[in-house]
């Protein structure tokens, strides 16, 4: 006995798109969160003349439900619209082509920054983001470019004189042969095949010549008054890529990829794309974007050590948050007997309430200025000293001390990551940003980025990061934190003018909404006023 089966069985009734999609599939989630965003930055970019446009609310429907479930091929989401029901249903049964999904994120690429940011203020509003700790970290994801399309600074300079060399040798001898071959077959005869290998050298050297011009003016930037180091390396195929060399990935070329992240919840609060491999000035662009967009700055910035320097510090203090960073890996503190000789930093114990060091044998070095352009300060004893601490002697038997103000940063960093509850803080932000990136690589299966160039890499972070911040949302909300935040704010708004009555009927209500997804799955439900909604 078998079950009916019948593929030509019509519909007694036209069905709906949401019949086909189960109620708890979070295609319904995406399509709800999505229809609460502020799209108008996408809708201003669209006029009343040509041909009409899909809809951008359900283009970003479908991309943000895509980077989800692991599809971020253009040509991709033009199949899935063709054959997945949960892409069918969030498209309306329209099927964008590939080109389509192409020029949408083209021509919105500054756009999606602001989709994330809507993602974020939704968070918000569910009572699921806070501005107390933040905790930030960087990964390296991978460039779409390989690093044997790519050469060093000195490898370019060598291969630059051969191909200028190359080509002089090369137009002498299409000269001479023109001349021979005129006098042999005539001027309109033609018997030579120089040229395509004088066009191929020339277009060899174009290339490397705008690839070291890019190099050139990347290590100016980052590295003003260094010469260019020889085994400094550029890609052909992605300039703004950099290369990356760590021992158990060899040399790769990424992008630094940063994240702020709520430690409450994990929700992405900011992220950029940082134009340097190091972490170290990271900080002031997070804060920067957090401040624009959020409207406020956090209360701490709880960063690991490859943040903790002057930079970080002076970005917090600046906008008054506090910032939890460690100076040195976690472990690997020099113990007392690994410091260095009296005239090292490392021999002074820094107090930052006084701005005084303190050298081992207990004397007391103030400050007294900074050097011309500010990065060095100097310490110098209060009387003569007996000790040989300190940089050099002054005429009068005082000490000089001679400290870079990356020193004394760090040093403050360690005073503030002593204070009460800091250190189990900092402990906490392995647990809380460092799992956001293993789920956006593993669970999403983002590893590595799909364009090229930094604006196109910063647009699809942006967009990894809002379809990461959607996915946490349902999470979250189907485990009763976003009701619970929810709760929370119509609480303090209405609880103080309801009556006994009202807030009966509120509170049945709430354990209505609680458990009707178990109570009748698959029903109708009354509409509520909005006062109760």
């Amino acid at each position: 006995m078998y079950r009916e089966y019948d593929q030509s069985q019509m519909f007694l009734l036209p069905p709906s798109l949401k019949d086909f999609v189960d109620e708890s599939h979070p295609a319904h989630m995406i399509n709800d969160l999505v229809e609460k965003m502020n799209l108008a930055s996408l809708d201003k970019r669209y006029g009343n003349m040509g041909q009409p446009a899909h809809h951008p609310r359900m283009m970003i429907k479908i991309i943000l439900y895509g980077f989800t479930v692991g599809v971020f091929s253009s040509r991709k989401f033009q199949r899935a619209c063709r054959e997945n029901l949960a892409f069918k249903y969030l498209a309306g049964m329209q099927t964008p082509s590939f080109k389509t999904f192409i020029e949408f994120r083209r021509r919105h690429r500054d756009d999606m920054k602001e989709v994330f940011v809507q993602t974020v203020k939704l968070a918000r509003e569910m009572g699921l983001a806070h501005l107390g700790a933040v905790a930030l970290d960087g990964c390296k994801k991978e460039a779409n470019t390989s690093k044997h399309k790519a050469m060093s600074y000195g490898r370019m300079q060598e291969e630059e004189k051969r191909l200028k060399s190359e080509i002089e040798e090369l137009l002498e001898t299409a000269e001479e042969t023109d001349a021979r071959e005129d006098l042999e077959h005539g001027a309109d005869n033609d018997g030579y095949s120089l040229p395509g290998e004088l066009a191929r050298r020339e277009k060899r050297l174009k290339k490397i010549e705008e690839a070291k011009a890019a190099l050139e003016e990347r290590e100016k930037k980052d590295h003003p008054e260094k010469p260019i180091d020889s085994k400094k390396q550029i890609s052909f195929a992605d300039k703004e890529a950099r290369c990356f060399a760590k021992k158990a990935d060899g040399t790769r070329y990424v992008y630094n990829s940063q994240a702020a992240v709520d430690m409450e919840s994990q929700i992405i609060l900011e992220n950029h794309i940082e134009d340097s491999v190091s972490d170290a000035k990271s900080a002031e662009e997070a804060l920067e974007n957090i401040e624009k967009d959020l409207g406020e700055p956090p209360g701490k910035l709880v960063t690991d050590a490859g943040y903790g320097n002057s930079n970080t510090l002076e970005s917090c203090q600046k906008r008054e948050v506090t910032p939890v960073s460690a100076t040195t890996r976690e472990g690997k503190e020099p113990a007392d007997g690994d410091k260095k000789a009296p005239g090292s930093a490392d021999f002074f114990t820094y107090n930052p309430d006084y701005n005084t060091l303190v050298c081992r044998h207990g004397r007391v070095f103030e400050f007294d200025h900074f050097t011309g352009e500010g990065k060095r300060a100097i310490y110098c004893s209060r009387e003569k000293v007996g000790c040989t601490c300190g940089s050099h002697a002054l005429k009068d038997g005082r000490r000089i001390m001679k400290v870079d103000k990356g020193y004394l940063a760090r040093q403050t960093l360690k005073g503030i990551m002593e204070a009460e509850g800091n250190r189990e803080l900092y402990r906490r932000r392995k647990c809380t940003v460092e799992p956001v990136f293993g789920q956006i690589s593993v669970g999403m299966g983002f590893r590595r980025y799909f364009y090229r160039g930094r604006n196109n890499v910063r647009s699809e972070w942006n967009l990894v990061c809002a379809a990461f911040n959607i996915k946490k949302i349902a999470a979250l909300k189907a485990c009763g934190k976003a009701a619970a935040g929810e709760r929370k704010g119509i609480q303090g708004e209405e609880s103080s003018h309801a009556s006994g009555g009202e807030r009966f009927l509120y509170e049945f209500i709430r354990h209505m909404r609680l458990f009707r997804s178990h109570v009748a799955p698959g029903g109708r439900y009354i509409a509520l006023s909005p006062h109760y909604a």
